[in-house]
């Protein structure tokens, strides 16, 4: 009878498949190329009409459900398994198992298995008597085969199902569908048809068996080369599912590849045969077209080859930097005039017979929504800036979106968003521009930094190298499964990140596999143009009408003057009230003595692997002629690496006599601490000898670098281009970037940077980091970017403090230039704040610096969590303090059986908030790093609770420094980033119109010091309510308990 009803579930999938297209295009990335989609969509087809052979002769698909996830401490307490034959059940194996202990609450929830299933069940062995002789010879299938191997096998009598093969679906599934949203088995299901299923045993076993031939089909339609790459990869004994690969390879090929690697080269050159779209026009270019460095029409001659110009050496964005608005010495050629469309069809565009009503189902005019598209407008058209706060519920991605395309496509010019997260950027990608694009007909392109995609160089030198088994704590990992799901990740997109690439990265660290704009060798890499997905995806991007990037990669080509995103002048900055700190970070400058003792590790090292020059002098392939002059180069920089390496150990030692001025060098104090470099300490006899070790550093570098380049000359002259010539080239301008950090944090003085250097306190522990940082950053963009572009607009909702601009103003530097000339404008939010949005002041809670405060603010938190029921998210500023609460607060909420945890030292910020999205009843102690992007809809987060008001500290470099030359600069800076970062941390709470819950404010200076107005001002609700902690407790018990 069961077997029946799977079997009928197993042919649902033949039969739902025209109306599971969609469900399944649901599961697949955006950006998929067509030549994916159209294969995935194909494979429930290609599984029922092909035979699989010995994979699908006889199989026994199997699955466990434990007391937890730990090998030595949990236990069984359900197996199922199921014998399947070509695609059809013929016999089922399931039992529960007696764990011999009590199953925990969570995991009762979530398999529905209880205690009173398994009281009177088999225990372990004899449940695995029975399994063992079911399962006889045959081969075994899981989804993560090496969780349920491990249970198995752990015990006396299944021991022996070590001896039989088990294939991971889990692996097949990320390796064959790396450009899956999911690979977890309900969502496999779901996207191929299959009905849904309950986590137990049973119910995985039968999705499993519903998925495995669909995976079997989708390894057999990958490229028979990379099929057989992935075989070759490993021994079945050390990677069992080695085996699907090597049984559906075509034994030709097989034959052919035995002694090579996958060719990625010729594959991705193969693959991206596509013709592009012609380059956008700068919108600062003369009306007659686009123009590149040499003022010629046409930059992209060369595309095919990726041999543009480039003085950067950084791809293809060279501008003609005669063509911006500010050309005095080319009056002759004016900029082009654009058009925009009229303001009219800006705003019926949001209305139900507008745009917006044709995209959106029952969609409603907002007026807030309607005045910000038009302040959008009006400064994209008039060349204006704008710095816009849109309360939540504004729809702001769309209100800034639609102006800016329509400009876009008025012009023919590319306009840019940038945002601060990574998460808001793909929510833009993949929901609010597609619905743009198949209306109007638009082109957008995401682009990220460097490490968000894969170097396509390194990935092939791991290729050649193997796999391996690597050990990480303890535990061995084949290398295997993640990097064949890389490669076929890699065949199947064209330039797209992978930051949803599902790979262990313990076995292969992301660093291995990615790069950065310093590493990136460009045209000397064998994949420079349009095979590598770095450059590559800027090539796309210069070609589209919509970019959308992050806020660091827009202020780091601000600081390179352009170079690595195209030439465009109207911007939308999104997120905006992180947009100064950003800039900041791309406008500083640091030297590391980390850093410098890994350069002269890679440069005098005994080991060949290691020292580059070591490498470079064994691998030269000079002519005869020419061998003494290129030994002798190589001498030459040997020497020179020996005297850079004896400087950079005097530098980073004389580091350490900086901690004379550690006024907490005898107190517990941190590990690190930041030592502002103020006039005083700089004209020290201390900083001075540190300034000579810079000095002796400096000019050993400069001798090095010289010798690194004269070698790299002389391999171009003679077409040595090796992969040590390559590296060594890399290694050339790390060590440049290094001697002009030198050349600017200790020969350079300015009145606009703010020199700092950050300490360890510990004895022998060399890793000290001098860092050099603008004071104002309005500055440096004056200089930079408002002179480049012609509109900036930023947006956030939280940008204005008491309903004043003027912090952000001064923060970002508008109204500063002719250039930075801005408006503002406040749009209010259409949610119901005062209704949805209750906040409480405590009226008898100690202040922060009082001895009884720490005590007082436990015994408030343990009240407010039992009167709430949990759903408590706690923003804490100082860990010391969040990790002391919680050691007292939760023993006292887990005798009401109320679930806290905290966010300690080493654990996953993604994990804490997906637990948190999971369990509506928990709460949750967390630091600053939770207050922005985290997004906790209904019932799943009731109260935010904020003990101590977020000042930043005093001892901040930045901080003194601004102390120094303002007398009022606490008011001027600190006091706006912290009411910011409140807004911050109270706008978590209410992220949908019926979002109800409540806001507790407890430190006692919002009542006590002046400027507690202007955080009460700046809260989105004005229902505040003023108490004692008592009185708190009774008011949410009465009316805010979940």
């Amino acid at each position: 009878m069961v077997s029946n009803l799977i079997n009928d579930s197993l042919t649902a999938m033949e039969k739902q498949n025209k109306q599971n297209i969609t469900m399944l295009d649901t599961y697949i990335l955006e950006n998929t190329p067509q030549r994916t989609r159209d294969r995935y969509h194909r494979l429930v087809e290609y599984a029922q009409s092909h035979d699989f052979g010995i994979l699908d002769e006889d199989v026994v698909v199997i699955d466990t459900e434990t007391t937890g996830f730990s090998f030595n401490h949990d236990e069984l307490i359900q197996i199922a398994a199921a014998r399947m034959v070509h695609g059809e059940i013929v016999g089922w194996y399931i039992t529960f198992v007696n764990p011999g202990k009590q199953i925990p609450e969570d995991v009762a929830h979530l398999t529905n298995i209880s205690d009173d299933d398994v009281a009177d069940a088999p225990n372990p062995d004899e449940a695995l008597a029975g399994l063992v002789e079911f399962v006889g010879n045959s081969d075994l299938v899981a989804h993560n085969a090496h969780f349920d191997r491990t249970f198995v096998t752990k015990y006396e009598a299944g021991a022996v199902l070590k001896q039989n093969r088990w294939i991971d679906s889990l692996d097949l599934a990320r390796i064959a569908l790396p450009r899956f949203t999911s690979h977890r088995l309900l969502d496999l299901v779901r996207a191929f048809g299959g009905p849904d299923s309950t986590h137990r045993a049973d119910d995985d076993v039968a999705a499993t068996c519903l998925v495995y031939r669909v995976l079997l089909a989708a390894v057999a339609t990958l490229p028979q080369s990379l099929i057989c790459a992935i075989g070759h990869m490993s021994e079945e004994n050390d990677w069992n599912t080695a085996y699907v690969f090597q049984c559906l390879a075509d034994p030709i090929i097989w034959e052919q590849t035995k002694e090579t690697t996958f060719d990625l080269r010729k594959y991705r050159k193969e693959a991206l045969t596509k013709n592009l779209d012609p380059m956008r026009p700068d919108a600062n270019s003369p009306a007659s077209g686009v123009f590149n460095a040499s003022g010629s029409e046409d930059a992209s001659k060369s595309v095919e080859t990726g041999e543009t110009q480039d003085s950067k050496d950084s791809f293809l964005y060279e501008e003609n930097k005669a063509s911006t608005l500010n050309t005095s010495n080319e009056e002759d050629i004016a900029p082009r005039v654009l058009s925009f469309v009229d303001k009219e069809i800006v705003s019926n565009a949001f209305s139900p017979e507008g745009l917006l009503g044709s995209l959106y189902k029952d969609y409603e005019t907002r007026e807030e929504q309607r005045e910000m598209a038009l302040a959008v407008h009006k400064a994209l058209s008039q060349s204006r800036n704008l710095a816009v706060e849109a309360g939540t519920g504004v729809g702001k991605s769309m209100a800034y979106l639609v102006p800016l395309v329509y400009a876009a496509k008025e012009n023919n010019i590319t306009v840019g968003v940038a945002t601060k997260t990574n998460a808001l950027l793909d929510q833009l990608v993949h929901k609010e521009l597609p619905l743009l694009q198949e209306a109007l007909g638009i082109t957008f392109a995401p682009l990220k930094g460097f490490s968000h995609y894969p170097c396509l160089r390194k990935v092939e030198g791991i290729t050649k190298q193997g796999p391996k088994t690597i050990v990480y704590k303890k535990q061995a990992i084949n290398q295997t499964p993640s990097l064949a799901a890389l490669l076929s990740f890699i065949v199947q997109s064209d330039y797209d990140d992978m930051d949803a690439l599902k790979i262990d990265y313990r076995a292969i660290p992301r660093r291995r596999i990615t790069t950065s704009s310093a590493e990136c060798l460009r045209r000397k890499c064998p994949f420079f143009g349009r095979s590598c997905f770095v450059h590559g995806a800027r090539e796309q991007a210069q070609r589209c009408d919509v970019v959308v990037t992050n806020h660091s990669l827009l202020f780091w080509d601000v600081r390179f003057e352009g170079g690595l995103l195209p030439p465009i002048r109207y911007w939308v900055v999104d997120e905006a009230h992180g947009a100064e700190a950003e800039a900041r970070r791309a406008f500083s400058l640091s030297v590391s003595s980390e850093e410098i003792q890994s350069l002269v590790k890679r440069v005098t090292s005994d080991s060949a692997s290691i020292n580059v020059l070591t490498r470079v002098k064994r691998s030269a392939q000079a002519p005869e002629e020419g061998q003494a002059l290129y030994d002798s180069l190589i001498a030459t920089a040997q020497n020179a690496a020996n005297a850079f390496a004896i400087a950079a150990e005097e530098f980073c030692l004389s580091g350490k006599d900086l901690l004379k001025f550690d006024q907490k060098s005898r107190s517990k104090g941190y590990e690190w601490f930041d030592l502002w470099l103020n006039t005083e300490i700089r004209q020290s006899d201390t900083f001075q000898g540190v300034r000579s070790c810079a000095r002796s550093l400096y000019e050993t570098l400069e001798k090095l670098i010289k010798a690194t380049r004269d070698i790299v000359a002389y391999a171009e002259q003679i077409d040595d281009t090796s992969s040590a010539q390559r590296e060594l080239a890399l290694v050339a301008l790390e060590l440049r970037e290094l001697y002009d950090g030198i050349e600017i944090i200790f020969f350079h003085e300015s009145d606009n940077n703010v020199y700092s250097v950050r300490l360890n306190r510990s004895k022998g522990v060399l890793d000290e980091v001098f860092t050099v940082q603008p004071l104002d950053v309005g500055k440096s963009l004056n200089e930079s970017l408002y002179q480049e572009t012609r509109s900036v607009i930023y947006a956030s909702a939280t940008l204005s403090i008491d309903g004043q601009f003027d912090a952000f103003n001064r923060s970002i530097g508008f109204n500063e230039s002719d250039e930075s000339q801005a408006d503002t404008l406040q749009v209010e939010s259409s949610f119901d704040f005062d209704k949805n949005m209750q906040v409480y002041v405590p009226t008898d809670m100690p202040e922060p610096q009082d001895p009884g405060y720490l005590e007082a603010l436990e015994d408030f938190l343990i009240e407010l969590h039992r009167a709430q029921h949990g759903s408590l998210l706690t923003l804490f500023t100082n860990r010391r303090e969040m990790e002391h609460c919680f050691e007292k607060v939760r023993p006292a909420l887990k005798e009401d059986d109320l679930r806290l945890v905290c966010q300690k030292w080493g654990v996953s910020v993604k994990g804490l908030k997906d637990d948190f999205l999971k369990d509506e009843h928990l709460s949750l102690f967390a630091l600053k790093s939770f207050w922005e992007g985290f997004d906790a809809p209904g019932s799943t987060l009731k109260g935010v609770v904020i003990p101590k008001l977020p000042f930043g500290l005093p001892t901040d470099p930045l901080s003194c420094e601004r102390q120094q030359r303002d007398d009022r600069a606490w008011a001027h800076y600190s006091l706006p980033a912290a009411v910011i970062e409140v807004k911050q941390a109270v706008g978590r709470l209410i992220r949908t119109s019926t979002d109800k819950g409540i806001v507790v404010l407890a430190d006692r200076r919002l009542l006590t010091k002046h400027y507690g107005k202007k955080f009460l001002n700046s809260l989105p609700s004005r229902s505040i309510s003023y108490a004692t902690c008592e009185e708190i407790v009774e008011d949410v018990k009465q009316h805010h308990a979940l």
